[in-house]
């Protein structure tokens, strides 16, 4: 009798510990899945190039959002291919390293991506993606609307079997919202819905930390109204951050931005800084309409920095969001 109880016990702290890392619908809890999450390093990017893009994204912000991935730092020891689609699914540029290949990946798809490619495939296009990066363990798919061909065939489920999928949606609602939802919770990906252009970039940098297994970014929001105009921001460095990951973007590539006076601040004073006291790492590379930074050689404190509008174009006014993600990595 006491070994069957011994038995009855055991199972049910099992049961216990089960229920502690799931959550009330069954799926797991977003501990167990930081726990079992893996960084990804073989990207495969879908790009959107349907006719209606002319309209939704007129600036053409989804090249800027690949852009961001592109330059990131974070990125630059990973494997990245990219398609566009629209009517027809066709290369952007074969799966390479990040790297040394930046300047060639970000002319490919400025060149290319020009909203002319008509209806939206979602067949095509995840055809395509499967064929031209077989090993991918990641994809972004970004679109702007539902499944449409020219022979009316249903979407047939192409992510099925695949790696993850990052799906960003722009202004996309209805059942065609259902689908790309569906399409990242297959995969163990992610949606990420925007409501329009402005938000394609900083949707990017939530995706790249996903695809990093780290937390949602924190998200800083600050309007400009005169050139040379600059604003002080911080964030908290719990012990055991290492490194940030940062970005800056905005809509207008007529007008700039940049970070400085980068530095680390404990009970009031500087304890490391780009230069001088403790030598930050940094490393900033500049887009049309962004900016991305890691730092590096981090120690606890608060991370305190200045955001300049180091250019204005006609006057008004210019939103600039910066995200800023902290790993332990360095």
């Amino acid at each position: 009798m006491r070994s069957r109880s011994l038995a009855a016990a055991l199972a049910g702290l099992a049961a216990l510990l089960v229920a502690t890392t799931t959550t009330a619908a069954g799926a797991a809890s977003p501990q167990a899945v930081a726990a079992a999450c893996a960084p990804k390093q073989n990207i495969e990017a879908i790009i959107d190039d349907s006719g209606s893009m002319a309209l939704t994204d007129s600036d053409r912000l989804r090249v800027r959002a690949m852009e961001l991935l592109i330059d990131n730092p974070a990125n630059d020891k990973r494997t990245l291919g990219a398609i566009e689609f629209g009517t027809d699914a066709s290369p952007l540029f074969a799966p390479a390293a990040i790297d040394p290949n930046r300047a060639a990946m970000k002319s490919a798809v400025n060149t290319a991506v020009n909203a002319d490619n008509g209806l939206t495939d979602y067949n095509d296009a995840f055809a395509l993606a499967g064929s031209q990066s077989p090993n991918a363990d990641a994809r972004i798919f970004l679109t702007d609307g539902g499944h449409n061909n020219e022979d009316g065939s249903p979407y047939n489920n192409g992510h099925l079997g695949g790696p993850p999928v990052y799906v960003i949606g722009l202004g996309v609602f209805g059942d065609s919202d259902v689908v790309l939802k569906k399409i990242a919770d297959d995969t163990n990906g992610l949606y990420r819905p925007v409501d329009d252009s402005s938000a394609l970039q900083s949707a990017m940098f939530d995706v790249n930390a996903a695809i990093s297994c780290l937390s949602t970014p924190i998200t800083l929001k600050n309007t400009f109204t005169k050139q040379g105009q600059s604003v002080k921001r911080s964030v908290r460095l719990p012990s055991g951050v290492r490194s940030v990951n940062t970005a800056l973007s905005w809509d207008d590539e007529n007008d700039a931005f940049d970070i400085v006076g980068i530095r680390v601040i404990r009970k009031g004073k500087t304890v490391a800084r780009a230069s001088k006291v403790r030598k930050l790492k940094v490393t900033k590379r500049r887009g049309a309409t962004n900016v991305t930074v890691k730092i590096s050689r981090l120690v606890r404190g608060r991370l305190a920095f200045r955001l300049k509008a180091t250019k204005l174009s006609g006057g008004g006014s210019a939103q600039l969001t910066t995200q800023v993600v902290r790993s332990k990595k360095r």
